[in-house]
């Protein structure tokens, strides 16, 4: 008889080491997430960081990892709901911020992109490339002077960072001033490599556009 419970209490140790390597660790989840990510697998990714979601909701990680996801594969409204729970256990994250202004940028609500970049600036004053996302949603809502300050500011700080030269271009082109905006657009395009290939490609119309070359586009 005392065999049998001995044998009765091994079972139920195998058993529970059986279901705990039945179910993956949220640290294991997130790791596997990050490499499927790295891999280009967003599905799995999403999978992988909505499993870990369902041991832990709260966790920042997770939370920002998938609204990262979630941004790339243009789920914008699922990316600022995991973002806005990520702010909700660590408001100061910045990476949060700046992501969930670009989530917002990318559904076209250019006034919440706004006030999570200036929340962001707030913590990261001298980050080159939130005042670069501050200079393009102003661009959209048509305010090229607070566009401008923000993609002289941008450059200021980072002189090696292309995009803000691009961004700066588009302005000087909106504004008229043909001479700038022709040294900006090709100064991104020879700092790069990096960039947008379609951003690339514009810059190139923008470019023959300015100087009167065939292939030009009237914007």
């Amino acid at each position: 008889m005392r065999k049998r419970v001995f044998l009765a209490v091994i079972l139920l140790i195998l058993a529970s080491v059986a279901c705990s390597k039945a179910t993956p660790s949220i640290d294991s989840l997130i790791s596997s997430a990050k490499s499927k990510i790295e891999a280009g697998d967003l599905k799995g990714a999403a999978d992988d960081l909505e499993s870990a979601l369902k041991q832990n909701p709260d966790s920042v990680e997770a939370n920002f990892l998938l609204g990262n996801v979630y941004v790339r594969l243009g789920k914008f409204d699922k990316a600022i709901e995991a973002y806005e729970k990520a702010l909700s256990r660590d408001p100061k994250h910045i990476g949060a911020l700046t992501n969930l202004g670009v989530a917002y940028y990318a559904s076209g609500e250019l006034e919440k992109a706004i006030e999570q970049y200036r929340k962001a600036l707030e913590i990261s004053p001298d980050d080159a490339e939130l005042h670069y996302l501050l200079g393009a949603a102003y661009v959209q809502l048509e305010d090229l002077d607070n566009a401008l300050a923000e993609m002289n500011k941008a450059i200021e700080l980072n002189p090696e960072l292309p995009e803000p030269y691009y961004g700066r271009g588009v302005i000087y082109k909106l504004k008229g001033e043909k001479d700038k905006a022709i040294e900006d657009l090709e100064h991104f395009l020879e700092i790069g490599p990096g960039q947008d290939p379609r951003a690339v490609d514009e810059a190139r119309k923008l470019l023959k556009e300015l100087k009167g070359e065939p292939g030009g586009e009237d914007k």
